[in-house]
């Protein structure tokens, strides 16, 4: 086989390999738990999910999707998980690395129908002030909505709670979705890293051109679930240089072959009388 059949090869094996990869992590996990989290990798939020923004006006989910988009599921009144949760990302936000508004934004959801519009706005400008101008605040919306439509984007993202008293019982998770509303990734915790949040984001936004550094910097490390939190993939960095390196070699074969060639064409070119 020609060197470069070889190479048509290895670029053909990679990009199978790739396919195979991400059909395995989109793949969904069946149905949410009534507390907890089913993983609805791969699978897309509803066209018609109908919540309300700050001001009290309808706000179509899929419509401001227009950025890959971390979604916070919470519950605004909650006195300590969400509210520290919520504090945690006023945090980081500000160390993610991304330009917000370009590259990524934040979206809270109330899961509880019975919170106003006015406590989002509330909590909207509580938080923004945490951020002590390191996030801009228009880009970290806080929603509400009725029971229909957050029982709608609830079940859409696989998102289990029950309420309890006057509170819920309810999991600890972002979750990342894409320009498109394909779920794409989970975050567990209260303690999210701006790291794991810059990492979630370059995923999310797919096949959007842009972020070529932070991509290259993303494709060295995985999401492990079990430490619920991204890892630098030794094997498929080494595996990834062991390719560059059979390419180049193949390259270098072709190259050198070409060059051998024209020097013998030009020898016998000189030997002809």
């Amino acid at each position: 086989m020609r060197p470069l059949g070889h190479l048509a090869l290895l670029l053909a094996w990679l990009c199978c390999w790739s396919t195979a990869t991400l059909a395995h992590e989109e793949r969904p996990t069946g149905a949410a738990p009534s507390v907890g989290v089913a993983e609805r990798l791969g699978q897309y939020i509803p066209e018609d999910v109908v919540l309300a923004d700050e001001e009290g006006r309808p706000l179509n989910l899929r419509q401001i999707l227009t950025l890959p988009t971390i979604l916070v599921p919470v519950y605004y009144s909650c006195p300590n998980a969400c509210n520290l949760l919520l504090g945690r990302l006023a945090q980081v936000l500000p160390q993610v690395g991304l330009q917000a508004g370009r590259d990524y934004q934040v979206v809270t959801v109330s899961f509880d129908e019975r919170e106003t519009p006015d406590l989002a706005r509330r909590k909207h400008h509580d938080f923004s002030t945490a951020l002590a101008g390191g996030f801009p605040p228009q880009h970290w919306h806080f929603l509400t909505g009725g029971q229909d439509a957050i029982a709608k984007l609830m079940e859409a993202i696989g998102f289990g709670f029950q309420r309890q008293g006057d509170g819920f019982q309810h999991p600890m998770v972002l979750v990342a979705l894409s320009p498109s509303g394909k779920i794409t990734r989970y975050l567990y915790g209260g303690s999210p890293l701006a790291f794991d949040i810059a990492m979630a984001a370059v995923e999310a936004a797919g096949d959007r051109p842009g972020l070529s550094v932070t991509r290259a910097l993303a494709f060295c490390y995985t999401y492990d679930p079990q430490g619920q939190r991204y890892v630098f993939n030794l094997m498929r960095v080494a595996g990834a240089a062991v390719l560059l390196g059979i390419l180049l070699f193949v390259v270098f074969l072709w190259v050198g072959g070409r060059r051998r060639r024209r020097r013998q064409a030009a020898n016998h070119k000189r030997s002809t009388p």
